[in-house]
């Protein structure tokens, strides 16, 4: 029993310490994971996801040591997503979100994070034609970050 009771202490302090790569590879896994999933979950799993990888980029920021991430981990553990992003996005030196996305992805993403946490903390639903939208604007917002911060793997030409 003490295992299960310390697990999520553990899972805790190994995603502090994951570089935002190694984040991402698992952000991928469990996004594809849920692909089948519709609706209200796949929206949970997607914003999720946006915030995970907001998260490591702010703890693993240029110019800050790979020794204080738990601490910083910690200090932005509560934090929610669109301030993580935002956080990005200034650290990064890039424009405000509402320039740095299209403005009505922006603002869709802020609303699918309302609609998460309604979903999450309130047990309810959201109606299956808002989800699309939705999701679509989590998702860019993700391919976006992972854009900014170079993570997108691509094939080298070998010369």
């Amino acid at each position: 029993m003490n295992e299960l009771l310390g697990h999520p202490e553990e899972l805790q302090r190994a995603y502090a310490v994951a570089t935002p790569a190694a984040r991402l590879r698992v952000i991928r896994q469990r996004l594809a994971s849920a692909h089948g999933e519709m609706g209200s979950t796949r929206l949970v799993t997607v914003v999720s996801a946006v915030e995970a990888l907001a998260r490591s980029l702010v703890v693993h920021a240029p110019g800050r040591p790979a020794s204080t991430a738990e601490m910083r981990h910690r200090q932005f553990r509560h934090t929610g997503p669109v301030e993580l992003v935002e956080e990005v996005l200034r650290l990064r030196g890039a424009k405000p979100p509402q320039q740095h996305f299209d403005a009505d992805t922006w603002k869709l993403f802020e609303a699918a994070t309302c609609y998460r946490d309604l979903i999450v903390h309130e047990c309810t639903f959201v109606g299956q034609d808002r989800h699309p939208h939705l999701i679509a604007a989590a998702d860019a917002v993700l391919h976006g970050l992972v854009e900014l911060a170079g993570l997108e793997a691509r094939p080298k030409a070998v010369a």
